[in-house]
């Protein structure tokens, strides 16, 4: 079957990612399962929004260097979807060598929804830090586990970290032990982990960052029906993303992509064929340039290319789903005090779109969208507040009361 070579071939691709050491946010299988690319079809100015929703890039630093610190990505995706996107991190003393962490990520948007929260314990030693992280659910089939090693610092010109979950841990104990009455379980099968590794290095004029994460195959087996009649369930998926900033030729270049996808089958028991099958896959890449005009006028122009793709078969399907977008922004920056900055700037983005056999997520097909945006950064003591006003240029399908225009804002604090 072609999704199990495509599962064996993305198997080894990210086998060579780890390999050759490759952000660590540690996922859960809520991140892959969760993943969908046609769906962002319901807002018709997906890309648009998802970049003008990112958290600015001159805040990197001030967050990877804050022991405490808070940042929110928020924008109108729809006029009944909202962009959330929220990361929390603290860290205290445990001991003389020592620490206790909580890492709270948030994500919730039109193409994949989890929440996670991770009690992490670190332990500075002359070879490393090693620790371990917990993370809790009122579902403690769910809750997952993992053992982490970092060696280097935000700080250093080399920082490495390496991550090994344990998904779901408690999972084959809950469908063995007493469950409420109707509980339902979903034993494993065939257990999944998630291996990751994130690698950054540093210098004046130069950062690069390679990182990677692998969902390994899953297999449970779920019962319905209180327990009448049972599911075979299966998952896997990878995410590698990699970036370069650098300072050359009096200009700020950057060059930065991203893969993810996930590949689930869902099939009865009692009727294995057909199973379901859904293949997912979001790929992009991007360039930026910017140069200072002026002391207080900074310039960039950017190019931005995704490719998307989702396949279904029976008996939700056939069906077959690929989105090619290609944005390109242009944007001025005034600064003339610290405290305050303003942008303008404008989108335009080409979207190619092909469908195949039966159509799940209703689509405005291959179409341009322009934009217009303006925007005001300040600073309030440890808090930065960002707001962007988008105003559509187009002529919409749909009714639009005056002019379409859309909400973004950024925050992030540290304590």
């Amino acid at each position: 079957m072609i999704h199990r070579r495509l599962s064996a071939l993305a198997t080894a691709l990210a086998l060579l990612w780890l390999a050759a050491g490759a952000r660590l946010a540690c996922a859960g299988s809520e991140e892959w399962s969760t993943f969908h690319v046609e769906t962002q079809e319901g807002d018709d100015e997906s890309i648009l929004d998802h970049a003008l929703t990112e958290t600015p890039l001159p805040w990197r630093s001030e967050w990877e260097h804050s022991r405490l610190a808070l940042r929110t990505s928020q924008g109108c995706l729809t006029s009944g979807q909202w962009f959330d996107r929220t990361d929390m991190k603290l860290a205290t003393p445990l001991g003389k060598h020592s620490e206790f962490g909580l890492l709270l990520r948030m994500n919730e948007d039109d193409s994949q929804a989890f929440q996670y929260l991770d009690f992490q314990f670190r332990f500075h030693t002359a070879w490393g830090t090693p620790g371990a992280w917990f993370r809790p659910f009122y579902d403690k089939s769910r809750q997952d586990f993992a053992l982490t090693w970092q060696f280097g610092a935000d700080t250093t010109s080399q920082q490495l970290q390496l991550a090994f979950v344990l998904e779901d841990m408690f999972n084959n104990f809950w469908a063995f032990r007493q469950t409420r009455v109707g509980g339902l379980s979903e034993p494993y099968v065939q257990r999944p982990y998630e291996p990751g590794i994130r690698w950054v290095t540093r210098s004046d004029r130069v950062r690069t960052e390679v990182a990677g994460r692998w969902l390994t195959p899953s297999r449970k087996r779920v019962s319905i029906l209180y327990g009448d009649t049972f599911s075979n369930e299966y998952l896997w998926g990878t995410i590698a993303d990699a970036s370069v900033d650098l300072n050359a030729l009096g200009l700020e270049w950057r060059a930065a992509t991203e893969n993810q996808q996930a590949f689930s089958t869902s099939a009865p028991e009692a009727a294995p064929t057909p199973d379901d099958a859904n293949f997912r896959r979001r790929w992009w890449v991007e360039g930026a340039a910017a140069r200072r005009l002026l002391p207080a006028l900074r310039a960039e122009l950017r190019a931005q290319y995704v490719d998307r793709d989702e396949t279904h078969g029976p008996p939700t399907g056939p069906s077959t789903f690929n989105g090619i977008d290609r944005l390109y922004t242009g944007e001025l920056r005034w600064q003339s005090q610290p405290a305050w900055a303003a942008r303008v700037g404008g989108m335009y983005d080409r979207i190619s779109i092909a469908q195949g056999g039966r159509v799940l997520v209703e689509s405005q097909g291959s179409r341009k969208e322009s934009r217009a945006f303006i925007g005001l950064e300040a600073h309030f003591g440890n808090v930065t507040l960002s707001g962007v006003e988008g105003i559509e240029l187009d002529t919409e399908p749909y009714e639009v009361w005056f002019v379409h225009d859309k909400g973004f804002l950024q925050l992030q604090a540290t304590f």
